[in-house]
């Protein structure tokens, strides 16, 4: 039985990646100098690679690989890979594929500015608001009082299943 139900379309998301990229853009020339795109792997690819192409400003981009989920479940996170590029007086994005409780994105702040980032920006596909992060940018925003499990758009399901869909669908 299929439980899965699209809550967000391909055309819908490729339209908001560029309205998001509009929000964007602005940000790096203000901050200025150099700009570092950093892809949270796995999840993340689709939506990066969408987003990055509608930047327009010099980028640099590199990939960093964490994990703190075993299936449904929540764990520790570990960084299984790490950027090469260094960021040291350089704004991030951080790029990933959905903020949830924000534990991830709290983790990979306080790496980067040990790494010597002077600014640093979160992006998401999916927000799941959190007041820890009122700056977020993100395409599409849960609504209150639920909580799905995202899949479709680089995010999969527990046994890491619908990476690969270009839409957003729930379980």
């Amino acid at each position: 039985m299929n439980t899965q139900k699209k809550i967000i379309p391909s055309n819908e998301i490729l339209t908001a990646v560029n309205g998001l990229s509009q929000l964007i853009n602005p940000i790096c020339e203000k901050h200025g100098g150099g700009i570092v795109f950093v892809c949270v792997m796995k999840g993340g690819f689709m939506f990066f690679s969408d987003l990055i192409k509608k930047i327009n400003y010099p980028i640099e981009v590199d990939f960093i690989k964490c994990s703190s989920y075993d299936g449904f479940e929540q764990k520790e996170l570990s960084i299984h890979y790490d950027i090469e590029v260094d960021v040291t007086d350089k704004t991030v994005f951080i790029v990933d594929d959905i903020l949830d409780t924000g534990g991830t994105m709290k983790v990979l702040i306080k790496h980067f500015k040990t790494l010597g980032a002077k600014q640093v920006e979160t992006v998401s596909a999916v927000y799941k608001e959190n007041l820890d992060f009122p700056n977020h940018f993100f395409i599409y925003k849960q609504p209150e009082n639920v909580n799905p499990w995202y899949i479709g758009y680089g995010m999969d399901g527990p046994k890491g299943y619908s990476r690969n869909l270009d839409t957003i669908h729930t379980l």
